[in-house]
């Protein structure tokens, strides 16, 4: 169990502490206490507790963090921020929550249309727009039909497998009902318009010149910093790639968003369950392309807010994804108490009742990584079918205070709301948050992330799925580079005019820039 790490003005609020030991006692696996426990536990939040974000079933996003919060304090911002991203999205303001929508309809089954986070815009949309329409992005209409398509880079009928690819080690997810798992990677406002509005001789964000231009910064100032928000009191916190006062967006601090779905049902029966969309999904086989509805299976909320240069790193799952692996074996996860819900019997990635007869794939390795691809002929000899089931587990089981701030969180929200079946995992923050500086190089300082990877690895079983044993957030973002040309190229160097030099040049000795932790410019950019 993580420690709390309250400061010890805290130590005398009662009501928070109370809320957290009764749910730790809650959480026996495979029971679920009767309705009247979870009415007591609803009485009294463990949130309430001095300095931490209060949660509330309103759309309200936290601005600021405190590292002295904790993990308590880490857990409970993720929770209002999944709230507050998974409103209904205001239909004349991108990016925003619609200010008519009710709690009461929060989270109502079979409701698709777009939620606050999906109205942000795609990654791979902002690099590909050519020179300058970038800016016109953002005020542009959003399709009401979620395009889960990727294409290649090299042309529009290129099939990419990169919106598949993404549950790690650049491997594909597959359901136990044969269907691919499909991924998506968004970004708010605030974190657009520092990509789009920081342009050097014409070269913004989008490209390899302007992001060299913008990390190196002038006279040690600015930076690829990307925008932390003006916190509790909206001030001009933030700075361009020169150091000059800047704001963007809406003010709260870059957000990227990375989402797993899988394609439900065509019956609809599990639309009262998942978090659902329209999609456009690609068979990488035959690169048929069909209308499905999907459901939510992971995501990831990645939020750079004032206290946090070095991000909160919160992410959530659909309780049906696994089981918890157990010697080589697997037992329910354990779960706070939730009267709403309804029993299901099944996991989405997981059959109990394997046998090698009905997994020749895989022969009912947990966590086994696919080896090459079929083609649409069974080719090469020995391949793996996108199609054969894989039998995933959780090898980090989901601790006491996640779980805890959870149950709240469930008694918030009405009784039909598809959200009683989404969870906290868990969230990564600075225990010693470091500014980073123009300039730097990879790698940027971890601020003592916490959880670290010695503590127990921070991972999705949807979106880090063969690297729950490997890496946290932390150990492979803190190298996130800018984009590296392939050639020779005209590159700015901020202060120096224009240059014709080698791509080692740009950096200091074989080092390259830092992205400020975002992995979006070096693999999105295609210039």
């Amino acid at each position: 169990m993580r420690r709390l790490g309250l400061p010890r003005s805290a130590v005398t609020v009662c009501a928070g502490a109370l809320a957290l030991v009764l749910a730790v006692a809650l959480m026996v696996i495979g029971e679920r206490p009767p309705a009247r426990v979870a009415a007591a536990q609803a009485q009294a939040s463990p949130c309430n507790v001095f300095g931490v974000q209060p949660v509330t079933l309103t759309p309200t996003l936290p601005t600021s963090f405190a590292s002295a919060t904790a993990q308590l304090g880490a857990d409970c911002m993720a929770w209002q921020s999944f709230i507050s991203l998974n409103w209904a999205a205001d239909p004349n303001n991108p990016g925003q929550p619609d200010p008519n929508v009710p709690a009461s309809s929060f989270g109502a089954p079979g409701d698709t249309s777009p939620k606050v986070w999906e109205t942000y815009l795609e990654a791979s949309a902002v690099f590909s727009a050519p020179q300058g329409s970038a800016k016109t992005l953002w005020a542009a209409e959003r399709p009401a039909i979620k395009s889960l398509v990727r294409v290649s880079k090299q042309g529009a009928t290129d099939l990419s497998l990169s919106g598949i690819r993404q549950a790690g080690d650049g491997k594909w997810l597959t359901s136990q009902s044969g269907q691919l798992t499909y991924y998506e990677v968004r970004m708010n406002q605030d974190e657009y318009q520092f990509i789009t509005t920081n342009v050097f001789s014409g070269s913004d964000l989008t490209t390899y010149a302007g992001q060299a231009a913008c990390a190196a910064g002038q006279n040690g100032k600015g930076g690829l910093i990307l925008p932390a928000g003006g916190g509790a009191t909206g001030a001009t916190l933030d700075a361009d790639c020169l150091g000059n006062p800047a704001k963007y967006g809406a003010n709260v601090g870059a957000i990227e968003i990375k989402a797993a779905w899988v394609p439900l049902p065509s019956d609809h029966s599990l639309d009262y369950r998942y978090k659902t969309a329209v999609a456009r999904v690609t068979n990488p086989d035959t690169g048929q392309t069909t209308q499905v509805t999907v459901g939510l299976v992971g995501l990831h909320i990645i939020r750079k807010v004032q206290g946090a240069p070095q991000f909160v790193w919160a992410t959530f799952e659909q309780i049906d994804n696994s089981p918890d692996e157990a010697g080589g074996g697997f037992s329910a996860p354990a779960l706070p108490a939730n009267p709403h819900q309804k029993a299901l019997g099944r996991y989405t990635y997981f059959n109990p009742n394997c046998t090698t007869a009905t997994d020749p794939t895989y022969k009912c390795q947990h966590n086994a990584l696919p080896g090459p691809p079929c083609d649409a002929k069974g080719q090469p000899a020995g391949c793996y079918p996108y199609s054969a089931p894989m039998q995933i587990t959780r090898l980090v089981p989901v601790d006491a205070t996640a779980n805890a701030v959870t149950g709240y969180v469930w008694s918030l929200l009405p009784a039909n709301s598809v959200y009683n079946y989404y969870r906290l995992i868990n969230v990564q923050w600075p225990n010693s948050p470091t500014v980073v500086k123009a300039g730097s190089t990879v790698p940027l300082p971890n601020g003592d992330i916490t959880p670290s990877s010695k503590s127990g690895i921070v991972a999705n079983t949807t979106l880090e799925t063969y690297q729950q044993s490997k890496n946290a957030c932390m150990d492979c973002h803190q190298s996130a580079p800018i984009a590296t040309p392939k050639t020779l190229r005209t590159a700015l160097v901020a202060g120096r005019g224009t240059t014709k030099v080698q791509p080692k040049n740009l950096v200091k000795g074989s080092a390259s820039l830092a992205s400020d932790y975002s992995f979006v410019f070096v693999s999105e950019t295609r210039r």
